[in-house]
């Protein structure tokens, strides 16, 4: 039951989503503010109620899934369900229902306090859009691979639009420098997240296709959807390459260099390799897995980035 209950909550996703942007905060935004002068919108605890409902958010979307989800899951991953085995349908609506209500009287008061009423329309947006997710976007080919992915990068965005005030007061030089850097990360988490989403298609298109889902692998087949996949992964290496170069120039080179490669660039070729010869499902759930571990790989650049700089 415990494998089943982590599954069905997502655990080390919702620790990664709160990491991201803690990280984010400390090593790109909180650090300039410092030695800017800037004071920061949100306190601790607030930048922790932030946080929180930001992992409400990615929760309520991780629970409507498996709702939706739990006939294709059966045939997917019949080991780890856990909606109708150990909880009705009926109680996980109810479920979603709570974390929805709580994440949103959250975001009521934190936009309220902080005096950025914004705020609280983003959260409606996001949870509509990962329902409209579950619902129907993820059944159609790209459609709910994009959804993730933009998701993915928001995580980072959304830190950046709430601490916007401050941001306003950074000199110009200051302010492009912080934006790049948000830029990028978003922007890698876009490109490794969409790549882990249509491998994951691909491993469970036996599952979708009995459920009527069209997916990529479904619509064109193993084949093109493999050639997509691919190229997608080569857009995480042109990605990251170029962005190895230029932070050679900044102290500490070698250390992005040498972490960068071992922790992003080698697995990724290595990822592709793999996805050149799969033709199982256990192939490609270990990309799947291993890109996880890239994704984690450049979330811990985020320290080393702060620490360097």
């Amino acid at each position: 039951m415990l494998r089943s209950l982590i599954k069905f909550l997502r655990v080390p996703n919702l620790i990664i989503v709160g990491l991201t942007q803690y990280l984010l905060a400390e090593f790109l935004l909180w650090r300039v503010f410092r030695e800017e002068g800037v004071a920061s919108l949100l306190d601790p605890l607030h930048f922790f109620l932030f946080v929180l409902d930001t992992v409400l958010i990615t929760l309520s979307g991780n629970i409507v899934n498996d709702i939706v989800d739990v006939e294709i899951d059966k045939r997917n991953r019949p080991e780890t369900v856990f909606v109708s085995q150990y909880i009705s349908v009926k109680g996980a609506w109810g479920l979603y229902a709570f974390v929805v209500l709580l994440g949103l009287g959250l975001a009521i008061y934190l936009g309220l306090h902080i005096g950025q009423p914004l705020l609280i329309l983003i959260y409606p947006g996001a949870v509509v859009m990962l329902f409209l997710y579950s619902k129907y976007f993820k059944r159609q080919a790209l459609t709910g691979n994009i959804t993730v992915a933009l998701f993915c990068g928001g995580v980072a965005g959304i830190v950046l639009f709430a601490e916007r005030h401050g941001f306003s007061l950074l000199s110009p030089l200051v302010q492009g420098e912080v934006a790049a850097a948000f830029a990028t990360y978003a922007g890698f988490a876009y490109i490794t997240t969409l790549f882990r989403e249509v491998v994951k298609d691909i491993e469970d298109k036996d599952g979708d296709a009995l459920n009527g889902c069209r997916t990529l692998p479904i619509l064109l087949g193993e084949k093109v959807a493999k050639r997509i996949a691919f190229i997608t992964g080569m857009g995480v290496l042109l990605f990251c390459i170029p962005l190895l170069y230029l932070l050679q120039f900044r102290p500490g080179a070698w250390a992005y260099i040498i972490f960068g490669s071992l922790g992003v660039v080698l697995p990724m070729i290595y990822n592709l390799y793999r996805l050149a010869t799969a033709n199982s499902k256990a192939d490609y759930h270990m990309i799947s897995t291993l890109t996880k571990g890239v994704m984690l790989a450049g979330l811990l650049f985020l320290p080393l980035y702060g620490w360097l700089g």
